[in-house]
């Protein structure tokens, strides 16, 4: 298996090419409020080396730490436009955990007309109007008046956790946060089917939601939606070894490979 290979078609996408010359599917991935591509990049030490893997990389973390934190879907909308003669020509796949599940459906729109998007996977939200949670961590919409306990809530970063953290990582973290959730009041929320392919609904089993409110995704596609639960809290996707890997990898072949 060769070693995979990184571009950057914009700022904002980091496409990690597959390693065996060969891509088949191209797995597009969105990070959650307050995430970074670099969870997802743990993932290529299982997926098939057939597999590309698309990750969204927003402002003001990781690689683009420099850069203020705010954005916009119009912004990444953009991006991908610019970006779409760059992207391979294969199958791919969409998959968005937390408020990045609702990013993740808005771009599998914007695949759709130019590529064969075969599946969308959410994770960890409903598709509501009243999902987002900016008015509960930072009430009045203040950025210094952060709700510890919602936000332990959300991050899975406790109270003490947070107020021990060194100052230099405790803002640039407070700023993304804000960015995001402030980000997802403004995120439309269709109310009709925008997509013809399967939609699959994960949630952790110890998460807050139940898992009926995932039936929801249903309405937002005109082919099949199945909801599945695992074991583990909101943020059960990132758990080492991560509690998808086969069914992920099983997902993909079934699509492209």
């Amino acid at each position: 298996m060769g070693q995979r290979s990184l571009k950057k078609p914009s700022p904002g996408l980091q496409h990690v090419a597959s390693g065996s010359g060969q891509s088949r599917v191209c797995l597009v991935c969105v990070p959650p409020a307050g995430g970074a591509a670099g969870p997802y990049w743990a993932w290529t030490q299982w997926l098939p080396p057939q597999a590309d893997l698309l990750l969204v990389q927003p402002p003001g973390r990781e690689d683009r730490s420099a850069e203020p934190p705010e954005w916009t879907l119009d912004h990444l909308r953009k991006e991908f436009e610019f970006a779409l003669a760059d992207l391979p020509d294969i199958p791919h796949v969409v998959l968005g955990h937390s408020m990045g599940s609702l990013v993740g459906t808005h771009i599998a729109t914007w695949l759709a007309p130019h590529r064969d998007v075969r599946r969308l996977i959410v994770s960890s939200y409903r598709p509501d109007p009243g999902e987002s949670r900016f008015s509960r961590v930072f009430p009045g919409g203040d950025i210094d008046s952060i709700d510890l306990a919602q936000f332990a809530e959300l991050s899975g970063v406790g109270a003490q956790e947070w107020r021990n953290l060194p100052a230099e990582f405790r803002e640039p973290l407070l700023r993304r946060w804000y960015a995001d959730l402030k980000l997802s009041v403004d995120l439309p929320v269709p109310s009709e089917p925008v997509l013809d392919c399967p939609v699959t609904a994960w949630l952790g089993d110890a998460d807050l939601m139940a898992e009926g409110e995932m039936v929801a995704w249903s309405k937002l596609t005109s082919a099949t939606c199945e909801v599945e639960s695992w074991p583990g809290g909101h943020d059960y996707l990132f758990a080492r070894p991560s509690p998808v890997q086969e069914r992920l990898v099983e997902l993909i072949e079934n699509e492209g490979l």
